[in-house]
């Protein structure tokens, strides 16, 4: 677990002594933070030493949960590793992207194909050498917009090479509480956005301060085409993020003329207008939950764009429904192996072409008509 749970007194850390259920956390694997005594992230007079945590549990989505994510980290036994959230979904391969990361492209041409950011915050990219980290940032979540307001990383979309010493320095970080709180300004002293407290906040501090100079090499993706979210570029009058209305005096807001990125023109990434047949992964958050019968965003420039996305999600769902429906295995195929007494396997023909067509975009052909 990579939750700090509290601070460990001067006493017991200094005599070598604790208590049993302190030592019960630590087998566990639990950190307890060590705040310096001096400095921002210092613990003030009658401060509760716990304040870090508990700011934590209610922080952007899911609260101090969201550093479970951190153990994508810990995945050594795989040459990458993909963190999702629940709500996302591949709409096509990503073996390209995989394979520039790992190095293993056959030609330029593979690069230069990949959907790659061109934002004021977005680092030059060493395709020489193999990419220790491929994100989307979250501009939806910048509070005053400008070329260099900190913008965090979005926290349903995170592809690293795994390595149990960055997942280290991530509970060294958790351990020292670097995140100021007197006032609030984030970790690192330069932050203050939606979820900064946990995944989207500690993860672009790590790479951006914590890492030694030139040891990584990250890519920030186009977030229209990976963890595509139908978002809005322009800050709307609503006091949430929005999507552009039809007819603003109907929706009761508009877009500002301000765009989420800093820049003067950010048509570039109007992913509320994206085609969905050009996303290669996408998350529902804006177009809501297709299991709680989403009607996409009406009245909207977005509303398209989300009902196609909501489609490849309930395509998607019907061919898992199809594969429940197919009868189970034939005679002759039973064996004394467990596995044959499963309902028909998922490698059957039927499926296979199924899920074929749907990579191929064809399995719902009159969506995007």
């Amino acid at each position: 677990p990579l939750v700090p749970l509290f601070e460990i007194p001067t006493g017991e850390a200094s005599s070598g002594q604790s208590s049993a259920s302190f030592d019960e956390l630590v087998k566990a694997g639990y950190i307890g933070v060590q705040r310096p005594k001096t400095g921002d992230t210092a613990r003030r007079p009658g401060e509760h030493p716990n304040k870090l945590r508990m700011l934590m549990y209610n922080d952007g989505c899911c609260g101090d949960t969201e550093l479970l994510k951190l153990h994508t980290y810990g995945l050594v036994g795989h040459e990458l590793a993909v963190h999702l959230d629940f709500d996302s979904l591949i709409l096509r391969p990503m073996d390209d992207l995989f394979d520039v990361m790992l190095g293993k492209q056959k030609d330029d041409k593979v690069v230069e194909s990949l959907s790659i950011a061109k934002l004021p915050q977005s680092k030059p990219v060493d395709f020489s050498r193999p990419i220790d980290a491929a994100f989307t940032r979250d501009y939806n979540s910048v509070k005053s917009p400008s070329p260099k307001s900190p913008v965090g990383y979005q926290g349903g979309f995170l592809i690293v090479r795994p390595s149990l010493t960055v997942l280290e320095r991530y509970r060294k970080i958790l351990q020292r509480g670097e995140f100021s709180l007197n006032p609030r300004k984030g970790w690192g002293n330069k932050q203050g956005f939606y979820g900064d407290a946990t995944f989207q906040g500690i993860v672009p501090y790590y790479y951006e301060d914590v890492a030694p100079p030139g040891e990584h090499n990250e890519l920030e993706l186009d977030r229209c085409i990976y963890n595509q979210m139908a978002d809005n570029p322009r800050k709307s009058t609503h006091k949430f993020p929005r999507a552009t209305p039809l007819d603003p005096q109907v929706m009761g807001y508009s877009d500002k003329n301000k765009c989420r990125d800093g820049r003067k023109d950010c048509r570039d990434t109007d992913c509320q207008r994206t085609h969905p047949k050009d996303s290669i992964t996408t998350h529902f958050t804006f177009c809501n939950k297709p299991w709680d019968c989403s009607s996409g965003l009406p009245g909207t420039v977005a509303l398209d764009t989300c009902l196609g996305l909501l489609s490849e999600w309930y395509g998607v769902r019907r061919e898992l429904e199809d594969w429940w429906l197919l009868p189970r295995n034939e005679a002759g195929e039973a064996t004394n192996d467990v596995s044959f007494s499963q309902r028909s396997f998922y490698w059957n023909q039927r499926t296979i072409d199924r899920v074929q067509q749907k990579r191929q975009g064809s399995l719902q052909p009159d969506v995007y008509k």
